[in-house]
This record gives C-alpha cells, sequence and structure tokens, in this order.
C-alpha cells in the first residue's frame, strides 16, 4: 500500500507511533493571524455560533451528505448536537437529499438544512424553483434553511437578476428562509456575494493552505453579516497523507485542521462528510476540545511543508486556459482521487465535463498558458488527472 493510498484511520495509526516534535512555526507563511491564533480552550462539548444576519445558531461541526447516507451515523449526529446539514440535488444523484430526509425523519425540528440550485447567471427563475421543488421533494420537508448557489466560480452567477427573482418567490411561498452560496475558494465571488447585499451565508472552501488568500475574504463577509460556513477543512490532512512532516504531529491531523479553522470567529461551521461511526466520533471530539499553542504551532508547519507545489483550490487558474479546460474542478477531482481515495466521485465529475473542457485538450497545446501562484506544475496535473479520470 502507498501512503497515497492510506485511508483516514491507517494513516493515523502510523502517525500515532511517530513523536518527532516539528518545532516553532518556520515562517512559511501558513499561519492564522496572532489575534485569532490567542483563542483560548473551550469547554467539552458540541458549540454553536451564530451565522450572520441569519442569526440561525448552528452547530461548530457540520455533515455533509455527499458521501455520508447513514441514517445511523445522521441520527448520532444528531445526538451529539450536529444541528447543521449541507446537501445538494447532484449528491448521489439525488440520493443525498432522500438519504438525509429519511434519516432525519421526526428530527425536522432540531435541525438546519442547506441545498443548492445551479445557475449559469442566466438561468430562468422557474427552472430554478422546478430544482428547489425536486430538491424538497426527495428531502421530504417543505422547506429548508438555506438554498445555496452551487459551485460559483464567477460573479454572473452572484449578480443575476433571474436567481433573485427565483429566491424572493420561494421565500414568500415559504419554502426557503436564507440565500447563499458554494464556491471552491473564489475570493472575487465571495467578495461580489458581498458587495451585492442579497446572500446571507457563502460557503467557501478554505483551510490552513488558505490562510493568506480566502482568509482575508470570509473575514470581510463576517464583518458585514454574512454567515461564513466552511468546506475542504481538511484538505490539509489529505495532502499531508504522504508527508514525514504530519506523521511527527503530536495531535490527530485531522482533528487540528478542523481545529485551525474555527479557531477564527468568522467561521460559523465546518461541514465535514463523516460516513462513518469513527469518523463522526473523531470529529465531534475535534470541536469538542482545542489544540495547544505548541500543537498549533507545529501543525501549521506542517501544513507550509505539504503546501509547496500543492494546489490549495484557491481559484486562480480559473479561466486562464485559452483552450477552455476547467483547470480549477479538474484539480479538485485529483484532490477527491488522491487525498479522499473516493476515485467514483472523481471519475463521475471528470468524465461529466464536456470534452472541450477536459485536460484531453492538452495534448493539442504547445505551452501551458496556467500559471500557479503556488508552484503547482499544472500541464503535468492536467495530463495526470485525464490519464487517471478520463
Amino acid at each position: 500500500m502507498t501512503e497515497q493510498e492510506l485511508s483516514r484511520r491507517d494513516f493515523l495509526k502510523r502517525a500515532a507511533g511517530a513523536a518527532a516534535a516539528l518545532g516553532a512555526a518556520s515562517g512559511l507563511g501558513v499561519k492564522l493571524p496572532e489575534a485569532l491564533a490567542a483563542k483560548g480552550a473551550k469547554k467539552p462539548g458540541m458549540g454553536y455560533r451564530v451565522l450572520g444576519r441569519t442569526k440561525l445558531k448552528v452547530s461548530e461541526l457540520g455533515m455533509g451528505t455527499i458521501v455520508t447516507g447513514n441514517a445511523a451515523v445522521i441520527q448520532r449526529a444528531v445526538d451529539l448536537g450536529v444541528n447543521f446539514f449541507d446537501t445538494a440535488e447532484c449528491y448521489r444523484e439525488g440520493n443525498g437529499e432522500i438519504d438525509l430526509g429519511k434519516a432525519l425523519k421526526g428530527r425536522r425540528d432540531k435541525v438546519i438544512i442547506a441545498t443548492k440550485w445551479h445557475t449559469d447567471g442566466h438561468t430562468p427563475a422557474e427552472a430554478l424553483l422546478r430544482s428547489l421543488d425536486q430538491s424538497l421533494s426527495r428531502l421530504n420537508m417543505d422547506h429548508v434553511e438555506l438554498i445555496q448557489i452551487h459551485g460559483a466560480d464567477n460573479e454572473v452567477q452572484v449578480t443575476g437578476d433571474e436567481l433573485w427573482e427565483a429566491f424572493t418567490r420561494a421565500r414568500q411561498a415559504g419554502k426557503v428562509r436564507f440565500n447563499g452560496l458554494s464556491t471552491h475558494g473564489n475570493r472575487a465571488v465571495i467578495r461580489a456575494a458581498i458587495k451585492n447585499g442579497r446572500f446571507d451565508a457563502v460557503l467557501p472552501a478554505h483551510n490552513a493552505m488558505t490562510a493568506d488568500s480566502v482568509g482575508p475574504a470570509i473575514r470581510e463577509a463576517h464583518k458585514a453579516g454574512v454567515g461564513v460556513i466552511v468546506m475542504k477543512a481538511l484538505q490539509p490532512a489529505h495532502e499531508g497523507k504522504g508527508s514525514e512532516a504530519f506523521q511527527g504531529l503530536r495531535g490527530n491531523p485531522y482533528q487540528q485542521a478542523i481545529q485551525w479553522v474555527l479557531k477564527d470567529p468568522a467561521v460559523a461551521t465546518v461541514i465535514v462528510d463523516m460516513p462513518t461511526f469513527d469518523e463522526l466520533e473523531e470529529d465531534y471530539a475535534a470541536v469538542a476540545g482545542t489544540m495547544s499553542e505548541a500543537e498549533l504551532r507545529e501543525f501549521e508547519t506542517a501544513v507550509a511543508i505539504v503546501s509547496a507545489g500543492a494546489c490549495h483550490l484557491c481559484g486562480a487558474c480559473t479561466g486562464q486556459c485559452r483552450a477552455g479546460v476547467k483547470v480549477a474542478d479538474i484539480m479538485r477531482y485529483l484532490l477527491y482521487h488522491d487525498g479522499y481515495g473516493d476515485r467514483g466521485r472523481a471519475v463521475g465529475l471528470y468524465r461529466a465535463l464536456p470534452a472541450s473542457a477536459s485536460a484531453a485538450r492538452c495534448g493539442d497545446c504547445t505551452q501551458c498558458s496556467v500559471v500557479c501562484p503556488w508552484g503547482v506544475p499544472v500541464r503535468e496535473r492536467l495530463e495526470k488527472g485525464h490519464a487517471v479520470l478520463a
């Protein structure tokens, strides 16, 4: 078995045996601002934070449903105090919503539900409303608290009047309460949502690898009253599977990845897919505790080491390819494949790309036009992506 093929449990077993401390932070740039890093220890148990101007009190640990569908695990999460659940119509071809709805039958009053709809910025309101009705049918619910644009990567998607009309009509009908968007770390989209004033929450990809890129944008959102939900918090731990730096940590890197994000008071909740009882209990323990300042610095140092040449999901490559290859999307699919070990999902998403947007186009290119600010060898990664996912 290669290090890249390790499961979360296997990785932790190996890491637990290593006791070498990494020492103080090395100045490599992956740090929380000092004012945030100084946040003190918390009492055991689930914590709750206010989701911006929605005033909803959400659990610090939220549950995603891309993989998670086991009713017993979902119900156990509710018992532990998880009250925020994130889903989408495309997760497992609709089964993410179906399974969540079944698991929460009789517990609807205890939870806050967020789902998503797709828009290119021009999608008619009627189509969006049909999508919402289909989601509610799968969930077997009459409303959701939050409806979000799925994977916004440009400002046009955020400013479209059809979207606002659809949301307004859905809210008036009592089918939704608040308006949000998800984005894979795109700072311009987050800032456009803040400026637009129509969004109550944002869901970016953010973790210790995006401290300097996405971090400032989410704090701007928080200051403006826009609630911040974070996904992809575990990316540093996934990237660190094959790294001696991570295997030398004294703590659990998956728990520390969550704790690092929650050090920032701008973040209301971190959503994580937790398909097993073990992963649920492990992540619950993360929000019920805290890491010491020494462990925080060691973790940041380890992240800085594995970040060199790694994709940060920052979105800087979006739109750079002159041939129209969806570079940022393919990089994310590779993370699902290499980091999460979720080949099925990665392959499915990649093969759903139109041929004109896949890395097959790279074979016709004499010189890659994409420049990554983190030093990722873009063409090499794209070619690997096509080789393993096509």
